[in-house]
């Protein structure tokens, strides 16, 4: 299985579980708006995105991962530069990844 991230591959790494949930509840809640995730994904959401939660290929439909796998690493480069986890900057590589 193709995994995208995990919120225990940033726990593990030192940032604070409720940082790496935020973060993960954006990301899900953002696929969702757009239409991107499976029916996996949306099971995960509805139940609660928690320390054990995982992006991968059976979250999201092809065209998600197709994006995920093009700019998922800049978006969290910005993360890292700015500290600012939002939907806004998703939707700004998103908008490059679509031209």
């Amino acid at each position: 299985m193709h995994i995208i991230d995990k919120a225990r591959w940033h726990i593990d790494g030192g940032i604070s579980e409720e940082e790496v949930i935020q973060h993960f509840v954006i990301v899900f809640e953002w696929l969702n708006s757009k239409g991107m995730l499976s029916s996996v994904g949306k099971e995960e959401l509805e139940d609660g995105i928690d320390d054990y939660a995982s992006l991968n290929e059976r979250a999201v439909t092809p065209d998600a991962l197709k994006f995920l796998d093009a700019k998922y690493d800049e978006y969290l480069a910005h993360i890292d530069e700015t500290g600012e986890m939002s939907a806004a900057a998703l939707d700004k590589l998103y908008n490059e990844y679509s031209k």
